[in-house]
């Protein structure tokens, strides 16, 4: 367990709620962890399993079943960290085989493959992740490459686009990855794009006077207003920076409450928090929209990640026993 439990304990219940309490902290301060970080997990078993006991035996637990899923929906928020942190034994398949060998372990020992399952499913229907963009953009390069005659100033930049890109995925410094959007934004300065990816890390990095400068600069090239902030959607949302991507959708919604693209966007920002209830209300308004507009391609794919959500918001509602995602 994350912590020695102290004291003497008078029944399970105060067990269990020691276990969260250590489980909620430990959540939190996962990274350095290592591989103390298997004691979150046999916490989480060890709730799952008291849990329909102590319901069995009439206990009342609804003051700890809002903790009890939150402390899940926070396990699948640092997910990466958590994988990261596990690599110091073999990584979490190889923990899982260890400590169930039988492989009847709850979800959150499948949290690789579901991991890894959300990334591609990202990558299919071209979320505002950072995967999907930089795959997007891999993919663009190669058919500029085969395809089409490109000018080697906008290759070259498109090449530093996606090396910046990828080392905000890999968690690499962003002082790097703010020199290889420099690069771009002077190898083609009348592309916005470069520019609100150089101006949200610069911001990140908590250089305000750059930001600005930068976005100025993007807002001058871009085709309007309502791009100019529609498009800071996803960068900010790659950048896990969630306030200032909803405050970017916002001020875009202020200009055309209907655009359809802007809700997808911001149904993508609510689901990378875990606010499944208004990614999904916010995806469903993006879906009717788009159908409004006659955007086909929008409408399919707002309904598509509309669907997963709403698997995703039966799973978790149904709590311990939720069928693990393989």
């Amino acid at each position: 367990m994350a912590q020695a439990i102290r004291g003497e304990r008078v029944t399970p219940a105060d067990e269990l709620r020691e276990r969260l309490t250590a489980s909620e902290k430990l959540v939190v301060n996962l990274r350095g962890k290592g591989a103390a970080a298997l004691d979150l997990l046999r916490d989480l078993d060890w709730i799952a399993e008291v849990w329909p006991q102590l319901e069995e035996a009439g206990l009342d637990l609804r003051p700890e079943e809002g903790r009890w899923q939150t402390l899940q929906a926070d396990v699948r928020k640092r997910a990466a960290v958590l994988l990261a942190e596990l690599r110091a034994v073999g990584g979490l398949p190889a923990a899982r085989a260890k400590h169930h060998p039988d492989q009847q372990a709850n979800w959150w020992w499948y949290l690789a493959e579901e991991t890894r399952a959300a990334n591609v499913r990202r990558l299919v229907r071209s979320v505002v992740t950072l995967a999907a963009v930089v795959a997007l953009g891999a993919l663009l390069l190669f058919l500029f490459n085969k395809l089409f005659p490109v000018d080697p100033q906008v290759r070259a930049a498109m090449v530093k686009m996606n090396s910046g890109q990828q080392k905000i995925e890999r968690g690499a410094d962003l002082a790097d990855a703010a020199a290889d959007f420099q690069e771009a934004a002077s190898l083609t300065p009348d592309d916005p794009d470069p520019w609100l990816w150089l101006g949200a890390v610069q911001q990140k990095l908590g250089d305000a006077a750059a930001a600005q400068t930068s976005f100025e600069k993007a807002r001058a090239l871009a085709a309007s207003e309502l791009d100019f902030h529609g498009a800071r959607i996803p960068v900010y949302a790659a950048l896990q920076m969630y306030g200032e991507a909803e405050a970017a959708a916002k001020a875009a919604l202020a200009i055309d409450p209907d655009s359809p693209q802007v809700h997808y966007y911001l149904a993508g920002v609510y689901e990378a928090q875990g606010k499944l209830t208004e990614a999904i209300a916010t995806l469903q308004r993006a879906s009717e929209l788009a159908d409004t507009r006659n955007q086909a391609e929008l409408t399919a794919m707002a309904r598509y990640r509309l669907a997963i959500m709403m698997q995703q918001a039966q799973v978790k509602a149904i709590g311990p026993t939720a069928t693990p995602v393989r």
